[in-house]
């Protein structure tokens, strides 16, 4: 989804200031981080001077010239949000400040359409009166995958829209860590169970922090 720019004026961005900041700027591999001093509508946004390690300071610098094209990402309610722009320059006095474009438009990137994120998380999920151990091992904003390990053959009752609940200890909101999951797909082996499951009504705390572990994982990964 892509936010246009007002038919009566510019843009607005709605990012708070303080909010951290993912910088791609075009040369640099090493995924770097910053976070919103502030912007003048359709003129530039200030943000502070991302920074390398000590040996990659030079690295940084050389890409640094005004012109070169920089995406930005920032997490906002939940949704990652995006724009490009390019580089106007840096100052090191009397604070080190990074000054870039002002963007034209903003996009979302809606996180469903993506694939999923492997994992392996400890988890507890309760089907009906019963409660079952096992790893949580992939994971979008959407839903999971589980994989149930099965005591003595036990072979729970389970059809696609049965309503389980997920306890994962990494997502929860005020120590509420159930997460409420229709089942899609199921498929039974000797021992284990394994259930694709698609997420009800997540709160916005569970959503932020799945969506922050989704990030993390994925810089990772790729």
């Amino acid at each position: 989804m892509t936010r246009k720019t007002p038919a009566n004026g510019a843009l607005v961005l709605d990012i708070p200031v303080g909010a951290k900041l993912a910088l791609d700027i075009n040369g640099i591999d090493v995924k770097l981080t910053s976070s919103l001093i502030g912007y003048c509508k359709a003129k530039y946004v200030v943000t502070q001077l991302p920074s390398l390690v000590e040996s990659n300071k030079d690295l940084l610098f050389q890409y640094l010239y005004s012109g070169n094209d920089v995406t930005v990402r920032y997490l906002h309610s939940g949704a990652i949000f995006g724009f490009r722009c390019t580089i106007i320059k840096y100052l090191f006095s009397p604070f080190p400040l990074f000054f870039l474009t002002f963007p034209e438009k903003v996009e979302s990137y809606n996180l469903r359409r993506h694939k999923r994120i492997p994992c392996l998380l400890p988890v507890t999920t309760r089907i009906g009166e019963t409660s079952i151990n096992g790893l949580m091992t992939d994971l979008s904003l959407s839903g999971c995958g589980v994989t149930l390990t099965l005591m003595r053959k036990y072979q729970p009752a389970v059809a696609v829209d049965d309503e389980v609940q997920v306890v994962c200890s990494l997502f929860g909101e005020d120590g509420r860590d159930c997460l409420r999951c229709q089942i899609k797909r199921s498929a039974a082996d000797s021992g284990k169970i394994e259930l694709g499951l698609k997420f009800v009504d997540l709160p916005e705390a569970t959503r932020k922090a799945i969506l922050s572990y989704i990030q993390s994982a994925a810089a990772i990964l790729e």
